[in-house]
């Protein structure tokens, strides 16, 4: 009995080491980029990424080569260069751009100092090539949430903010006023308050992406994601990490029925 049971439990941990490799992947991120128009091109798309200059970690540069990699025609090599330059590796194209305006990139609403800055699993990676290449005024701003989820006739309540330098050029944050909240790209009559705040009501089920639009600011597009579900609700789809936990359950409960019968068979014999 006691040599069944320790090849059967043996059994479930190779096997619960299985289900971790199969489920085991590369860092996924989330890239949004807005072109040389201000026009988002990519909105929170997740990039699985690889370590593409095996430098034994996963960078900026990985997150936004893999992205171009996959979602830019003609890949990487037509879309996005990177080079090591005074101020580290630095931008040198971007979603095709390489004219020389100048390029932004931000990690979770802070700025970074290269792309060789590192990237963990579940980052949110923003990055732009500035419009205003005169006064390079291009503001980073962001919504205090970067996903919701809600009904549709529901509302999504938002507040937009902008990163700015004082005298000292230590990092500020300030409330973004006044701006023209957009879905899907489309201006609406909602505007921000005095605190950056506002809401905006959702009809339609599906996809939603809510972004941000200002006359006396040069807005890099903040991007919120919103899922709306129909108003009558639904099921909601299991994730990758409890299906795995699903199966890892189902080949332990049939392990142990293993158990129950050998030993079954055993005290009759």
């Amino acid at each position: 009995m006691k040599k069944i049971l320790s090849v059967t439990l043996s059994i479930v941990l190779l096997l619960g080491l299985c289900c971790g490799i199969a489920f085991a992947a590369d860092p996924t991120v989330y890239v949004t980029i807005a072109d040389k128009e201000g026009k988002l091109v990519l909105v929170q798309e997740p990039i699985a990424v690889k370590d593409i200059d095996s430098d034994g970690k996963i960078t900026i540069n990985d997150a936004l080569y893999c992205a171009h990699e996959s979602k830019f025609s003609g890949g990487a090599a037509a879309g996005y260069a990177s080079e090591m330059t005074d101020y580290g590796l630095s931008l040198k194209k971007l979603w095709g751009i390489d004219n020389g305006t100048g390029y932004g990139y931000y990690v979770n609403n802070a700025a970074a100092m290269s792309l060789g800055d590192e990237v963990k699993d579940g980052a949110y990676i923003t990055a732009f090539v500035y419009t205003d290449t005169t006064n390079w005024s291009d503001t980073y701003c962001y919504f205090d949430k970067n996903t919701a989820s809600v009904k549709a006739g529901d509302t999504v309540a938002v507040q937009l903010s902008a990163l700015g330098f004082d005298a000292n050029y230590n990092t500020v944050v300030n409330p973004v006023k006044g701006a023209t909240i957009l879905v899907n790209g489309k201006a609406t009559d909602v505007k921000t308050d005095d605190n950056g705040k506002a809401s905006v009501k959702l009809s339609d089920a599906g996809t939603i992406t809510i972004s941000a639009k200002s006359d006396s600011q040069t807005l890099v597009p903040p991007a919120l994601v919103v899922k709306v579900a129909a108003a009558s609700g639904g099921e909601s789809p299991k994730t990758a990490d409890s299906t795995a936990v699903l199966i890892f359950g189902a080949v332990a409960v049939i392990a142990f029925a293993g158990v129950v019968v050998a030993s079954r068979k055993s005290a009759r014999a």
